[in-house]
This record gives C-alpha cells, structure tokens and sequence, in this order.
C-alpha cells in the first residue's frame, strides 16, 4: 500500500504534535479499508443475510398508472452481475443474471409487457430437495408468459412434482395484472397487489401465507420489509411512487432496525463502528446487494413496447441507474460483455471505498460531506439527469421505437465513462513532530497517481485544498480551507499556534 505521506523538514523539533489528514491511494484497494480489523471473510460473514427485497405496485398505485415490480439482488457471492438480452425463438427478454450464466434468469421484463422477479421465503415447509429451481421457472415465464394467468398455469404444472425453493414470485403484464405468488414446494397463494392496501404488495424474506409472522426471524428481513413498506406507503401518500422515487429513497435505504430516519453523512456513533459509520446487514442496501432492477410497465391499451427496465449492476450505493428497453433488442456492453459488466466493476469498486469496518459497516461520509466529495454528492445529480433525460426522449415529437437501441446505449455509455471518471478521496491521519523552516510549517507529499476506490492509474490531480483545524479531523470536523495548491508542497506562513491539523484533499 502506498501512503500520501507528510515530509519533515526542519531546524528544530518543538514538543506539540501535529495531526496531518491526507488522502490516500492504495494499489490495492479492493481491502484496505478492513484491513485495521483484521481478516474478514464476506460470504461466510453474510451467509445469513443473502437475500432479497422485492416490491410489486399496481397500476393504481403510481402516479402515472403504470406497475412496478422491484428487486434488491442480494448475495453471499456472485459480484459479477450482468443483463442480458434472450431471444431464443420464444418471447425476447431482458434479464438480471450471473455474468456469462445463459441458462437461469433472475429477474425481468419481456416482448409482451411481462414481467418477473422472486424473493425467497423461509416461513414455508421445505421444498422438494435438489438444486434451486428459480432461476430455470423465470427464464421459462419470460420466454413464453404474456399474462400472470400464464405464470399461474406454470406453477399448476410444478405443484405435483414440487418445486425445490420456496420464493415470492412478483409479476405484472401489458393488461392490468399484478399478482405476488408465494410459493411454497406444492402450492402457492396469489396476491392481487389491486386489491392490497394503498394497491401495492412489498415482500423481504417471508410470506403472509406462511408460519411465524408475529415472531419473525433475523434472515426473513423484517427490518428491510418494514423499511420498504414505509417507503412504498409515503409514495403512495404523496403521489409520487416512481422509479426515480424509489432509487432514491427506498433502494438506498440505510436505515437501521429501533433507530429513527437520520441524514446522510450520519453525525454520530453505534456501537463497534466508527465515527459516521453503520452497519447495514439488515438494511435495505446492504454490502451483499449485488444488482437492481425496476421494471416499469405499460399502461392497459398501450404498446408492450413501452415496457422498460431501470437497472443498476452492483452495489447500489456505487452505482448509477441505467435504462433499458427489451424494444431496443440488445443490452449495451456495459452491462453485459465477454469480460463481465464494465458497470458492474466499477460500482464494485466504489462499494469498496465506501464500507469500512469488518462488520460492512457504511462511511456515510464516503457518501456525501461538506466538501462535496463524497459519492453521492455526485452520482445522485447525474442520476436525476438520466430520469429527465429518458423522460425527454419518450416525450420528443420525434421520438420512434427504432432509436430505443441508440438511446440506450449512449446512455449506458455515459454513466459507465462518468462512474469511472470519478475519484474519491480517503483520509487518514498521521502523528508528527511539529516541523518549522524559519518559523514557518512545510508540508510534502507524494503525487496522488492511483484511484482509492480501484487503483488504476489516473490523471494527476488537478489541485489540492488545504484545510486547517486547531480540532482533530473526526465527528464531522472539516477545518478551514486555507489555500489551494496545484504542486505537492504548502508552507503555512502563519500556524496556528499551539497544536494544529491539517488536511490535504486532491481535487480531480
């Protein structure tokens, strides 16, 4: 690892220290925020907190009468997610799946305006033993479904034989339908989202139909169902329940079970994590979501080929929402190339810089700060660019079906070139001697040359701020900015007197 460092020069060492804040960059970044805790094994760390959140909204329940059906991907492995584009002579699709993976499908949107996706369910009795059937029972639904009816007419077909894995499977069509099937390995109950309240059906890890709901457990998801529900319920309220709406407030969800709503960066401390930071195995974005997806409907009357996807490969707190339409009859490289999802890798990356401690605890202000830096300070405004900007395209007097491919791939092409051309910043801190060159303090540095959140080598910065303090940099404190510097040299003519911080923050 390579440290930004403070160098000392000097014609005499007084006996007050000095705390110097740099940024840092790391060759090897993939773990170096865990690495003052120790060795940490993710997927056995999380073996219980691998599953999914998923909602399904009616065509009543959202301001423009089209449905949602919504699903938080979350797994003990399994980075490298990918969409593909299927048309094997059946029904075309689009999908979420594993990258490279042609055979299991986890969740999209067909030709005709159907749509799919699952949760598991652990409040049902087992189902018949072998090796998980849903991904086989979606790739099926999107390649001939039309209706939910259709999707009933599969899970009739498996009952006898029983289906190995017990899930809730949430669907929608180009007719008005939209159903939640909770499944278990020879029945299932169907849940009509119009006719629940506020017509709308939110599921984690359990069903209504199964056992335990007055004691439910840890990995049925409690908290992220509740999360969700109050999430869903509020848009519902306001009129406002749309993907935009719940990319961002209900996918990037962050909010700990007993523990009122708070603002990001989160000014305070729990227990076993550091200042700022908070564990999220039980919030709705968790370290082990690995990918996203909204499928938005077309209203009843309308063209399937309305129906569309807005979808994030990787870790939602790094990504940024991509469009997709199955009309454009591709998905772009970004998301899905012989290499894995260039999107994917690069939100993975991001998702790294922002956990930090051995339990996946979050730095919120990784994700948003006075300064400005943090990640959502900038993906959060590109994003609401990408909402106006498709809503634009759809509204054009010269919009046609025929430029969906073009559009959406310049598009994915944009926010995968803008995730990679952020850097961030890390701060650590340094404790040294005070050190004056005719009573004035010099500070040195190395050349930031590597992003922190990949390591590959970058452009150097284009200037660095200074920013002094007569308080250590911690709970939040961001100093003063005192000068802006494009070398790697700042002498303070006029130091605080007493002990003085410093932080040096590169400017891209």
């Amino acid at each position: 690892m390579k440290l930004l460092k403070v160098n000392t020069k000097f014609k005499y060492a007084g006996l007050l220290f000095i705390l110097v804040g740099l940024v840092f960059t790391a060759t090897d970044a993939n773990r170096a925020i865990l690495s003052i805790y120790g060795e940490f094994n993710e997927d056995k760390f999380y073996e219980e907190l691998k599953e999914c959140t998923t909602g399904l909204a009616s065509i009543y329940a959202t301001p423009d009468g089209r449905p949602l059906l919504w699903k938080d991907r979350d797994l003990g492995g399994g980075l490298q997610q990918e969409y593909h584009y299927v048309d094997d002579g059946r029904i075309p699709f689009i999908s979420q799946c594993y990258s490279n993976d042609t055979d299991e499908y986890y969740g999209g949107i067909n030709a005709a305006g159907f749509a799919v996706e699952n949760s598991n369910s652990y409040n049902f009795r087992d189902g018949e033993p072998g090796y998980d059937d849903d991904g086989y029972i979606m790739y099926l639904a999107l390649a001939t479904c039309r209706t939910v009816e259709d999707f009933a007419r599969i899970l009739d077909s498996t009952n006898q034989a029983g289906r190995t894995l017990n899930c809730n499977y949430g669907t929608f069509d180009a007719f008005g339908g939209a159903v939640m099937f909770e499944t278990a390995g020879h029945g299932y109950t169907a849940v009509d989202a119009a006719e629940a309240p506020d017509g709308f059906v939110v599921r984690s890890n359990y069903s209504y139909s199964g056992y335990g709901l007055n004691a439910r457990q840890h990995d049925w998801g409690p908290n992220r169902h509740d999360r969700a529900m109050e999430g869903w319920r509020a848009a519902v309220d306001e009129g406002i329940l749309t993907p935009q709406y719940l990319y961002e407030h209900v996918v990037r969800s962050l909010e700990m079970p007993d523990m009122d709503t708070y603002d990001i960066p989160y000014e305070g401390y729990v227990e076993g994590y550091p200042y700022g930071c908070i564990p999220n195995g039980e919030t709705i974005c968790r370290l082990t979501t690995r990918a996203v997806m909204i499928a938005q409907g077309a209203r009843p009357n309308e063209s399937p080929d309305d129906a569309m996807m807005w979808v994030m490969a990787g870790n939602s707190l790094g990504s940024i929402v991509t469009p997709l339409w199955v009309r454009a009859g591709s998905v772009p490289s970004e998301n899905d190339d012989d290499n894995g999802s260039r999107a994917c890798a690069r939100a993975n990356q991001i998702r790294t810089w922002i956990y930090e401690g051995g339990g996946g605890g979050v730095n919120t202000f990784h994700l948003r700060n006075v300064d400005g830096t943090g990640f959502w300070d900038y993906a959060l405004p590109l994003e609401a660019m990408v909402f106006s900007k498709v809503d634009r395209f759809l509204r054009s007097p010269n919009f046609h079906y025929d430029r969906l491919e073009a559009f959406q791939n310049e598009m994915a092409q944009q926010i995968a070139d803008s995730l990679e051309a952020w850097h961030p910043t890390y701060q650590i801190t340094e404790i040294t001697e005070p050190v004056y060159v005719d009573n004035n303090l010099v500070l040195a540095w190395n050349e930031v040359d590597r992003d922190p959140a990949g390591g590959q080598e970058i452009d150097p910065p284009r200037e660095y701020s200074i920013y002094r303090s007569n308080q250590p940099f911690r709970e939040g404190n961001q100093g003063e900015l005192i000068a802006v510097v494009e070398s790697t040299r700042f002498v303070d003519e006029e130091p605080l007197s007493g002990a003085g911080f410093y932080r040096v923050v590169a400017r891209f």
